[in-house]
């Protein structure tokens, strides 16, 4: 049941605008909105996980959000057609200028939606990045060093975790 006077999971059309609309919410942290909007798009794909468990987790609701990372993940694994959802596979990437590379590893979780248009690798790192904040949240540090060496440990933020779980 949706928050906005109880409308039902819709799908076609609406549930590509509701989608869009909630990636809009998003963008304006209005997390209670955004998640509604992904409910009610009925959609079953990473995206759209990855996208409810980030407004999870920003309202505090981390055991959801955990849940929802590990579906998102599982579907991303799916082989395309059967809910992956994302339109572009794997793909040798362009390097980045420095303060592009610098910026991403140096700055703190990102708050972007997960678009079903996200090469697979970076819907990957997203979904990876999240759930390791999360599974911090919830205590559960091998989890956050086990993926943190999955990503390199590249990411400052994950690192900074590491550091405060060590002492």
């Amino acid at each position: 049941m949706g928050l906005m006077g109880g409308a039902p999971p819709t799908s076609g059309p609406d549930a590509e605008r509701l989608f869009a609309a909630g990636v809009t919410c998003i963008c304006c942290e209005a997390w209670p909105q955004a998640y509604d909007c992904f409910v009610r798009s009925a959609r079953e794909d990473a995206p759209t996980r990855y996208n409810q468990a980030l407004c999870c987790f920003h309202v505090g609701w981390y055991e959801e959000s955990y849940r929802l990372l590990a579906e998102a993940e599982r579907l991303l694994d799916d082989k395309p057609g059967k809910g992956s959802g994302l339109g572009i596979p794997s793909m040798p990437r362009l390097q980045l200028p420095e303060a592009f590379r610098r910026r991403d590893t140096d700055g703190e979780l990102p708050r972007s939606p997960l678009l079903p248009e996200t090469p697979r690798d970076d819907a990957f790192t997203l979904i990876l990045r999240l759930r390791a904040e999360t599974a911090f949240r919830l205590g559960r540090c091998e989890e956050v060093r086990t993926i943190a060496a999955r990503l390199g440990h590249r990411y400052k933020h994950l690192e900074n975790l590491l550091k405060t779980i060590d002492r």
